[in-house]
């Protein structure tokens, strides 16, 4: 079911292949479906929207905009145990959120020089949440809470309808304990464009984050190449490598490995091990759960089939090197002492360390954020933040004495790049009466 292979004796074609993964290319998408579309958002507003709901949902919602009797009516419908749990993870997330925040800097130089950079929140913000295969509700509290941590005081939600046209409950409760009024009951190309733009009833969002399908990421995409919106990442699907040595539980790593396999065809699970014991275990286990049937059984077979992956390392230095050339969304490392190795560790979008933290204490309850690059991403961005949500903007204020210092320097460096008669002269004008 699941192929056993030789880190060592990857070919290079093989090993290119794992890491040159980047996202899907959505080129032929964004032609043909989503610019048409989000264009056809922005010049036709809240009809637009209502239209492509109607077309691609199948059902009418009525309004492009919850209503607050949906909101209540969802969160009465929400068992008071979820609606808990939730709350709980709530707590966990905010208390983790709010150690990010960013003290501004101010210093000076002898010559007079003020120098500095203030953190200032992105006034507007939305926040997608997917439906379709699966409902989110976790989702609005990992985009949702740091934004208001960040300062960010208009932030509306972005999430398909269900199929009676309205938020589905579970949705609604999340959003009525956190207080989001603002919810776009659209989801794909054209609730993206709605935040984007703005519509007769959608406040204009500055910052468009979460995860969704290859039409969400690719209307995104275009909206910030229009410099309409900043985004989080361009997200592909979900995916998550392990690493484990002896002292692992095949039927842990299994599960761990399943549980990211469910979330649909298209992701991604693979063990890195120094055990062969363990892989073949592994491997047994995961074939079991297929074989007997279950909770999204298609999906799963489907994942592990064609994008599973044991690869049998002979050292967890060489398992990790191949994580960091790797850049795992999630990554598990499950040794007995894994803080030992943390130093070696890099490019991860979030990572698990022990047997005892399993992908999904973080996905819904530990408290760090859900919200993550995937196809690589992770060698050069990062989740999504506190920081996500605010712009950092430098300050400086020089003395006399300060630009005449920076006079020699500006009126040659100027001058080598061609601006010498107004950059430089900027400066040599201020010098003038003397």
């Amino acid at each position: 079911m699941i192929s056993i292979k030789k880190l060592s004796e990857l070919g290079q074609a093989e090993l290119d292949s794992l890491f040159n993964r980047y996202g899907e290319d959505f080129s032929s998408v964004m032609i043909n479906t989503v610019i048409p579309i989000v264009n056809d958002v922005k010049s036709g507003g809240d009809a637009a929207v209502l239209k492509y709901t109607k077309k691609f949902d199948g059902v009418d919602p009525g309004a492009v905009m919850a209503g607050s009797d949906e909101i209540d009516e969802g969160y009465r419908n929400t068992p008071r145990e979820a609606v808990g749990a939730f709350l709980a993870a709530a707590k966990n997330i905010e208390e983790f959120h709010r150690h990010q925040l960013r003290d501004d800097i101010r210093y000076s130089r002898d010559d007079g020089t003020v120098l500095g950079v203030m953190y200032q929140p992105i006034e507007s913000a939305a926040v997608y949440v997917p439906g379709g295969k699966a409902s989110y509700p976790s989702s609005i509290l990992m985009g949702v809470i740091p934004a208001r941590i960040a300062g960010t005081g208009k932030i509306t939600l972005i999430t398909p309808p269900a199929k009676n046209g309205r938020l589905p409950d579970a949705v609604a409760a999340v959003c009525k304990v956190l207080g989001v009024e603002r919810v776009v009951k659209s989801g794909g190309a054209q609730g993206i464009a709605a935040a984007g733009f703005g519509t007769e009833t959608v406040v204009k969002s500055d910052i468009i984050v979460g995860p969704g399908n290859v039409y969400v990421t690719a209307a995104k995409s275009y909206l910030f190449s229009l410099g309409a919106v900043q985004i989080d990442s361009m997200a592909g699907p979900s995916e998550v490598l392990v690493i484990a040595d002896g002292s692992a539980d095949p039927r842990w790593v299994a599960f761990d490995l399943l549980s990211q396999a469910e979330h649909e065809e298209m992701a991604t699970a693979i063990l890195v091990t120094t055990s062969r014991g363990l892989a073949v275990k592994v491997a047994e286990e995961i074939s079991r759960d297929i074989e007997s049937g279950g909770g999204r059984h298609e999906m799963k077979e489907a994942s592990i089939k064609n994008r599973g992956l044991v690869l049998i390392a002979d050292s967890l230095e060489e398992a990790i090197d191949f994580s960091n050339r790797y850049g795992p969304e999630h990554m598990e490392f499950m040794v007995d002492d894994p803080m030992k190795y943390l130093p070696l560790i890099r490019n991860v979008g979030s990572l698990f360390l022990g047997h005892h933290s399993p992908v999904a204490a973080g996905d819904y309850f530990s408290g760090t954020n859900h919200i993550l690059p995937t196809g690589g991403a992770t060698r050069f961005s990062s989740g999504t933040s506190v920081e996500t949500f605010m712009r950092r903007t430098t300050f400086q204020c020089l003395s006399e004495k300060a630009l005449e210092n920076a006079r020699g320097p500006v009126g040659i460096m100027s001058g080598i790049e061609g601006f010498g008669d107004k950059h430089g002269g900027s400066v040599e004008v201020r010098f003038e009466k003397k």
